[in-house]
């Protein structure tokens, strides 16, 4: 039985998003699911766009992510050589032409057509003109003129076009430079690749990609087109509405398990299964799986997954990971119950910069709103009672100085809200926070008492 090779193959004209992380994940879990091999192509003949800076933020991003090639990458640039030898090959052997059809004879071809409510494509003027080539010329290739092009795409079914929609595309540009389609067929041939997995904008591409495979008498790979990732609303993914990239999402405080479920996610599901460890998703992902239609970016769910994983982290390699990938602006290990202080607010966090804000007040005097300032000194009496009484508050315990909270306001006949809504505001700057209990605890009794008096003073 046949190897099952899968590629990846970015362009490096910019950062690894979240489509093409997806893309790559699925070609990797397909890979590994069927025990073949997943390989990475940089597609880098665009000279003015393709940048090293992005090649390398693609291979740390699918890295951090876990996606490995299983060989070095592979780059489309090194092959231009060969391509130009094939197109050359196909234009001697009548299966592509010479075309000098200049600028302005494609513009008016162009706009006849448009004007006679016609699919705008080359309408193979030089088709049967045997035109010597020479320099300057272009090469094009020869589409069936009858007949259909048809395969059965491993997502979306059965793909059928009629080949006179098709045109004669260009495979050699006029400064001898291939062209995106003819040089990825090639390069699918060349590396043997069995199942072709990239997005649906990619359609018209396999087309004209699958008659050049045919006219060079190649077994063709299988194809697998995924819909697009839309917004909310339905509308193409925009950045407003997440399409950043993942090196965004690294900065941003998301862990690589909780990308890795959110993008599966986006497309496939197995039962009604939400969480899945690398192993099990090697294990269950498999094409027919995989939705037809597009999936719907969400907010909510990446951060739902990203709150579970924090959660999820040992509470020391969550403070290693802040330590080593973070900067923060106050020295975490200052309070000697910072890992507990770590535990008890990542359950609320969406992400670690969230986790890191919310524990800045721990560290640092907050500061405090107009309102919230009112609402306090509306109540200053009452801290005052308290700030007269907090040497009775065992500091030492947290179950004693719940308890002891609990007898100051039953002896002081308060309701607990008369202390702890101010309280809270002077002790975090926020109205919604861990409880008094846990803030005086982890504030310890000198900083608490130092920011009451700061009131009271």
């Amino acid at each position: 039985m046949k190897e099952e090779i899968t590629r990846f193959a970015p362009s490096p004209t910019g950062h690894l998003h979240i489509g093409g992380a997806r893309t790559a994940l699925f070609s990797w879990l397909f890979a590994r699911s069927k025990k073949g091999k997943f390989l990475l192509r940089f597609e880098d003949t665009d000279k003015e766009r393709s940048k090293k800076e992005f090649e390398e933020s693609i291979i740390s991003s699918l890295s951090w992510l876990g996606i490995e090639p299983d060989e070095k990458p592979i780059y489309q640039s090194k092959n231009i050589k060969s391509h130009q030898k094939e197109a050359l090959n196909l234009l001697e052997s009548g299966k592509a032409y010479s075309c000098d059809c200049s600028p302005e004879q494609l513009s008016e071809m162009r706009e006849k057509q448009i004007k006679n409510k016609l699919q705008p494509k080359y309408d193979g003027l030089n088709r049967e003109k045997n035109i010597s080539h020479k320099e300057g010329n272009v090469i094009r290739f020869k589409m069936p003129q009858s007949g259909k092009t048809i395969f059965e795409d491993q997502i979306l079914g059965p793909i059928t076009v009629e080949n006179r929609e098709l045109d004669d595309f260009i495979i050699l540009r006029g400064d001898g430079s291939p062209t995106y389609n003819f040089s990825a067929a090639l390069d699918d041939k060349e590396m043997k690749i069995t199942t072709v997995i990239r997005g649906d904008d990619h359609i018209t591409n396999t087309l004209k990609q699958i008659n050049i495979l045919k006219a060079l008498e190649e077994e063709l790979p299988q194809y697998a087109h995924l819909p697009m990732v839309l917004s909310n609303s339905g509308k193409r993914l925009s950045k407003r509405d997440g399409a950043v990239d993942i090196t965004d999402y690294r900065k941003g405080g998301y862990l690589k398990e909780a990308i890795i479920n959110y993008l599966v996610k986006l497309g496939w599901s197995y039962s009604d299964q939400e969480i899945f460890s690398k192993e099990e998703l090697v294990s269950l992902f498999n094409l027919s799986a995989v939705n037809s239609s597009p999936a719907k970016f969400s907010e909510e769910l990446i951060n739902f997954y990203n709150n579970y994983y924090l959660n999820l982290l040992d509470i020391k390699n969550l403070y290693e990971l802040i330590d080593t990938e973070y900067e923060v602006s106050f020295n975490i290990k200052s309070n000697d119950k910072y890992l507990d202080i770590l535990n008890l607010v990542r359950e609320g966090a969406k992400t670690v910069l969230d986790l890191i804000d919310q524990i800045k007040f721990f560290y640092e005097v907050p500061s405090y709103e107009e309102q919230h300032k009112e609402l306090i000194t509306s109540n200053i009496e009452v801290v005052k009672i308290f700030s007269e009484n907090i040497e009775n508050i065992d500091f030492n315990n947290q179950q004693n100085l719940e308890n002891d909270l609990k007898s100051f306001l039953s002896s002081k006949n308060l309701k607990f809200p008369q202390l702890g809504k101010p309280l809270r505001l002077i002790l975090s700057g926020r109205q919604n926070a861990p409880s008094i209990s846990q803030l005086l605890f982890f504030l310890g009794e000198e900083e608490s008492l130092k920011r009451i008096n700061f009131f009271l003073d």
